[in-house]
């Protein structure tokens, strides 16, 4: 009567003990065995999944951190499993509460070594850097879970960690909020400030092109003005010289006319004044008499520029 058949499905890994020692193991196994002297334990070979919420892990400036994440695991040694879970098999009569209660079990112990981790990557930054650090906490507790020793001592293996939520602890949150809208409402108060700068700034710049302007124009004024008063010096300079090169002429013209009229007789001079000759007459009949004496004058220049000035009527005609 202790003797029954027993067939399991390809997912249950199935070892047969008898007096404590494993007689005959495997995946799926199909036998018949006699219950009264021999136990079965049934460890599921599929994986499993354990969520795990951590809340307020404190980080570094003492402010609270809620996790929120999921670890998927296997199970690596199912005879290591068998000896510290308890998957004993009896028939299908409560095995499935009893695969539930290991799984919870395996999950609990799971979790707990996740928390002991995240609070040590946790504890090491402020509140800021762990909320911002989601990516950077799944591949930490990732590294940690997969080769800790204790979840090898179990019989499991972590394939993966999942961080779904990093968040502050109400009250944190609250102080962050308060202090993103300060932070905000400062950046605002920087950006109106800085504009108002800058509206200044560009009111400084035109009003110095302008004055910069004004300066160069009324350098050139300057410039211009020293232009004109010394061109008009140097006319005047150039009139004045002029007028002396003429006065200078004009003696030097006199003092030629008066050379020539000392050759000429009294007595002819006195009778062609007297008769109206013109001046140009005159002239010609004195330097007609001069060279008749050139040997009492001495060097006379007559050039042109004298010669006209001479037959002028502003010459002086006697002596």
């Amino acid at each position: 009567m202790g003797f029954k058949h027993y067939k399991f499905q390809p997912n249950e890994y199935v070892l047969v003990m008898k007096n404590g020692k494993v007689i005959k193991q495997g995946v799926g196994l199909s036998f018949f065995c006699n219950t009264l002297s021999t136990g079965m334990s049934v460890v599921p070979t599929v994986s499993f999944d354990t969520f795990f919420a951590f809340d307020d892990v404190l980080t570094s400036d003492f402010q609270g951190i809620n996790i929120q994440g999921d670890i998927s695991y296997i199970i690596r040694d199912y005879e290591k499993v068998a000896r510290m879970i308890d998957f004993s098999y009896t028939g299908e009569a409560g095995y499935e509460e009893k695969k539930v209660e290991a799984k919870q079990v395996m999950g609990k112990r799971i979790t707990n070594l996740a928390k002991t981790s995240a609070s040590k990557f946790v504890n090491a930054r402020d509140v800021k850097a762990v909320i911002q650090a989601q990516e950077e906490l799944a591949t930490f507790l990732s590294e940690e879970m997969t080769s800790n020793e204790a979840i090898k001592e179990l019989g499991l293996d972590v394939v993966t960690v999942s961080i779904l939520a990093v968040s502050p602890s109400l009250e944190t949150k609250r102080a962050l909020e308060s202090a993103t809208r300060e932070q905000i409402l400062q950046q605002q108060d920087n950006a109106i400030y800085k504009r108002r700068n800058a509206a200044i700034e560009q009111e400084r710049i035109v009003k110095e092109n302008e004055l910069n302007t004004e300066i160069i124009v009324a350098e050139k004024e300057h410039e211009n003005q020293m232009l004109r008063q010394k061109n008009a010096l140097e006319e005047v300079e150039l009139e004045s010289k002029l007028r002396k090169e003429q006065a200078d002429a004009k003696a030097y013209a006199n003092e030629v006319v008066l050379k020539a009229l000392e050759s000429v007789d009294k007595e002819v001079l006195l009778a062609i004044l007297l008769s109206g000759m013109d001046s140009k007459t005159l002239i010609a009949k004195a330097f007609n008499s001069l060279a008749e004496n050139t040997d009492k004058i001495g060097n006379l220049n007559i050039s042109p520029d004298l010669l006209e000035i001479l037959t002028s009527s502003g010459v002086a005609t006697s002596k």
